[in-house]
């Protein structure tokens, strides 16, 4: 079919759906006549049997009277409209644009339109009850039908719409508007369509508006239910729109003015060409409201919910590692960056470790994925950042005490991750020069050059450390144990060689006692960060640490 006629045929229908006010009262006025004539026809048909009716009830259809019939209609218009704009004015304070969804529901127009012209049909037989031209068939039809259909479905209608107002149904509609217009976008006719400038805008513009929508909800929404619902589903959407990416006209990435003037790219005038470039415009679109969310929920001291935006982007950067999409990757791990940014301003402003804490776990679940998956470049490029990150939140110790807690969560997650790479047999020299990264999480640059501010030794570093040195003693890596050594020993500058030893001890017997489970609660469990089950591997290590003493 011919590109113009395709792109006609769409102009129809969506002048169709943009008036779907105009189209639903035409479809039930039509529907409306329709059934009268109808029912016409069948009611003479049926004169004979009425005849007979009318030998046992002679005055049934003299005595039927329609004065009353408007007045009902009207109370009943009054009743459904009045239950829906009060219900729509309220729902309009917590959940912005409801009355544009409603606009567009063909459940509620329809209904409403039958209540207007069936109450117009009752008002135009009670016109003609005093002329010839009345059919009483017409009298039956609304008394007996339509009238006791509409009282009928009043109430349930009006269940539908206070139903239909809560946050989590306008998410789900909105949601699964969304999910049809990306899969629409995989259609052949639709991938033609897509090289016309004008329909490619109209595309590109439903999908950023209805996750403004999403964003918007999250912005008014006070409960938590229907916040998780909607970081989960943008998740949703975006993994869906990844996995249906390849079969999409590349026509569709292109940045027009309809990306150019959407709020979130407003301040990225030099960076519409690497957009277009990268075709990463829905997914930057989305990152930035999850961001954006996740600031907010921050600031909201809602740990959980900014947990679950961390938990989310992890979980899209595993689809984006299945499809094999490094584009996206790198995305992503900016974005991970983004929120670390964003969680260590938050906890050194609030001397708040909880956000930190929940954020480097889902990071290390990330770069575990990528490993799990031989993404060497990626995982190690963000087990770098996260070291970035670990030294930073050292750095701040000392004004924000908590911090600390944090550099020992980082050097946890490294511990993990270093464990699971020699666990996957990547090359020494690799995890070689990862181990050395973790060597650095507590030795900031900027604390080494600042000679005013004391020296701080990290025990909770070193007790982690030690852990890991133990687990390469029982896998027999010696020379990464003696590197952990090595790096150790530089303590004894600060401490002096009689507190050094006071201080291995004293670790050493921490790790002897630890157990698996702490005994309190936290937002990931009771795992204890500093158990190790190598406990055996104690003593040659303390042989090893003093033959290097000596």
């Amino acid at each position: 079919m011919d590109l113009k006629i395709l792109y006609l045929l769409h102009r129809m229908i969506a002048f169709g759906s943009r008036n779907r006010s105009l189209l639903s009262l035409l479809s039930v006025l039509v529907g409306v006549i329709a059934i009268d004539i109808l029912f016409h026809r069948l009611f003479v048909v049926s004169a004979f049997t009425l005849e007979q009716s009318r030998l046992q009830y002679p005055n049934f259809l003299d005595t039927l009277d329609i004065g009353f019939a408007p007045e009902v209609w009207l109370s009943l218009i009054a009743l459904t409209l009045g239950t829906l704009v009060i219900a729509i004015s309220v729902a309009a304070q917590t959940i912005p644009k409801i009355a544009e969804l409603y606009m567009r529901d063909w459940v509620s127009l329809a209904y409403i339109w039958f209540l207007m012209i069936g109450g117009s049909h009752a008002l135009v037989i009670k016109f003609y009850q005093d002329t010839e031209s009345l059919r009483s068939s017409s009298i039956v039809l609304n008394l007996y039908i339509f009238l006791p259909v509409s009282i009928l479905i009043a109430f349930p209608y009006i269940f539908y719409v206070l139903k239909s107002i809560q946050p989590i149904t306008v998410i789900r509609k909105i949601v699964e508007t969304h999910l049809a217009n990306i899969h629409k976008l995989r259609w052949s006719s639709v991938g033609r369509l897509l090289n016309n400038h004008a329909y490619r805008e109209e595309c590109q513009w439903r999908l950023l508006e209805s996750l403004n929508q999403l964003g918007n909800l999250l912005e008014y929404l006070t409960f938590k239910e229907p916040k998780a619902q909607a970081i989960q589903n943008i998740s949703l959407l975006i993994q869906t729109y990844i996995t249906t990416k390849p079969d999409i006209n590349p026509e569709f990435f292109k940045v027009g003015q309809t990306v150019c003037s959407d709020i979130s790219f407003k301040t990225l005038i030099d960076q519409f060409q690497d957009l277009e470039q990268s075709k990463t415009f829905y997914e930057q679109k989305c990152f930035r409201l999850l961001g954006n969310i996740y600031v907010h929920l921050l600031n909201d001291f809602e740990f959980d919910l900014a947990s679950l935006c961390a938990s989310e982007m992890s979980n899209i950067g595993l689809t984006a590692i299945e499809i094999e999409d490094d584009q996206l990757l790198e995305v992503i791990i900016v974005r991970f960056n983004t929120m670390f940014r964003f969680a260590l301003k938050h906890g050194v402003k609030h001397n708040e470790a909880r956000n930190l804490y929940n954020l480097a776990f889902h990071y290390r679940a990330f770069i575990e994925h990528l490993i799990t998956h031989h993404r060497i470049h990626h995982s190690w490029q963000s087990f770098y950042y996260l070291r970035i990150y670990g030294n930073e939140a050292y750095s701040y110790g000392q004004t924000s005490p908590a911090m600390y807690f944090i550099v020992d969560v980082v050097a946890a997650e490294m511990k993990k991750i270093l464990m699971l790479i020699h666990q996957q047999h990547w090359s020494e020299e690799i995890q070689q020069q990862l181990l050395g990264e973790m060597l650095l999480v507590d030795r900031p640059p900027e604390i080494e050059t600042d000679s005013l501010m004391q020296p701080h030794l990290n025990n909770g570093v070193r007790t982690l450390q030690i852990c890991l040195a133990l687990f390469y003693l029982k896998e027999q890596k010696y020379g990464f144990v003696d590197c952990i050594i090595t790096d150790i020993l530089d303590d004894i500058e600060v401490l002096g060689k009689k507190a050094f030893r006071q201080r291995i001890k004293k670790t050493c017997d921490r790790l002897r006692a630890s157990q698996p489970k702490f005994w309190e609660d936290t937002d990931r469990g009771n795992a204890n960060l500093y158990y190790t089950p190598d406990q055996d591997h104690i003593k040659p290590f303390l042989v090893l640490l003093d033959k290097r003493l000596a």
